[in-house]
């Protein structure tokens, strides 16, 4: 009996001497496994992408951008003196979209200059208030062609990450609107606009592509406002262009 005893306890324990054996292995593979999937992320986080990239001096691309937009006023002396029905002019601002492209080309990796053909939908709103009281919106919807042309400057790049500070001038031709709709009794803007463009961005350097989103700010200096003989152009010496946009640059 002692030895059968003795047997017994002898296969017992080299069950669990196996068992812990085959649960050591399992969890040194698992920590192995573990250990090189960490270390690929950590690789991934640290490598630099497209580090040839500033190497090329001419980058092509294209961009989407979402736009708020409205006109900035300024009242004519007409409406200053009291001589007018207009009690107030209130411009309402809109959101716009614009899709285009982009060519620049680097005088060196902190700087270069870029042309940006595109297309940009506004819509822009003016409301009057009269001295009796009623309120009577004139809304001007219209396509730009636009040719911006754009200095930028460039930080030293932190790994796949680098800020830069734009600045330049927007053209803009009109190529579409309501205007056939509106005829000389109807507010009305002229059919080109040129603005003052400043703004900041970042360059996103990935594996396989750069992302650059751009805050940009425009100012316009073309008086836009058509002088016709109307209660509506009557109140207002001048009408400019004033926008906000997030650009999105591949």
């Amino acid at each position: 009996m002692y030895t059968t005893h003795v047997r017994h306890l002898l296969h017992l324990h080299g069950q669990k001497v196996t068992l812990a054996f085959v649960t050591v292995l399992l969890l040194t593979g698992l920590s192995s496994r573990s250990l090189q999937a960490q270390d690929k992320n950590r690789k991934s986080l640290f490598s630099v992408h497209l580090s040839d990239y500033d190497d090329r001096p001419l980058h092509y691309g294209f961009f989407l951008a979402g736009h708020y937009t409205q006109l900035k006023r300024e009242y004519s002396a007409g409406f200053i003196d009291g001589g007018d029905t207009v009690h107030a002019v209130n411009p309402r601002g809109a959101p716009g979209y614009g899709i285009g492209f982009i060519v620049s080309y680097a005088f060196d990796p902190q700087l270069d200059i870029a042309l940006l053909p595109s297309f940009a939908y506004y819509e822009r709103t003016v409301e009057y208030r009269f001295a009796s009281g009623r309120s009577e919106p004139q809304t001007i919807e219209s396509g730009f062609l636009e040719f911006p042309i754009l200095l930028r400057y460039k930080s030293v790049r932190r790994g796949n990450v680098r800020a830069y500070l734009v600045g330049g001038i927007k053209p803009g031709v009109e190529i579409g609107s309501n205007k056939k709709d509106k005829g000389a009794l109807d507010l009305r803007t002229n059919n080109v606009d040129m603005s003052v463009d400043y703004g900041f961005g970042f360059d996103l350097f990935y594996e396989y592509f750069k992302l650059s989103p751009e805050l940009r700010f425009s100012h316009g200096v073309t008086n836009m406002l058509v002088k016709d003989p109307n209660v509506y152009s009557k109140a207002l010496n001048r009408l400019s262009s004033h926008t906000v946009s997030l650009y999105l640059y591949f």
